[in-house]
């Protein structure tokens, strides 16, 4: 279990291969004035590829989907903490398997936290600012 850091300001990578949730991601972020975020769809090789940019600013927070095509959520995990770009980077499952097996799979595979889709529009401001003040979150639906 990693120890979450406070932070005022967040830069989020939004890690999702659904068009639509995708979208449902970034309403979502794009009432947080205290969020900006990039979009990366739908494999590892196009997260790994994006941090060759010098330009991508320091990402403290993923919203990692589980279920991606290629490599899923579990696949890339340890390649995220192994990353020098992203070791300190928070990282939140996304799912709509939210069984509580699944939930605890998650909690060993080393997420710092879990969200159910579908995303609530009322209580996801809320959830992301309660991580970003170093809560974990492990939230059903």
């Amino acid at each position: 279990m990693s120890l979450i850091q406070k932070m005022t300001k967040a830069f989020v990578l939004i890690v999702e291969d659904n068009i639509d949730n995708m979208l449902v991601l970034t309403e979502l972020l794009n009432v947080m004035p205290e969020v900006s975020y990039s979009k990366v769809r739908p494999s590892g090789r196009q997260l790994f590829a994006l941090l060759e940019n010098d330009t991508v600013p320091t990402i403290n927070l993923i919203l990692l989907d589980i279920n991606l095509p290629r490599e899923n959520g579990y696949v890339l995990l340890p390649k995220i903490r192994a990353h020098p770009k992203l070791s300190n980077a928070v990282v939140i499952a996304v799912s709509a398997q939210s069984e509580p097996q699944e939930v605890a799979k998650m909690r060993v595979a080393g997420f710092d936290g879990f969200l159910a889709k579908p995303l609530h529009f009322q209580r996801f401001p809320d959830q992301l600012r309660r991580i970003m003040n170093g809560e974990q979150i492990w939230e059903g639906r």
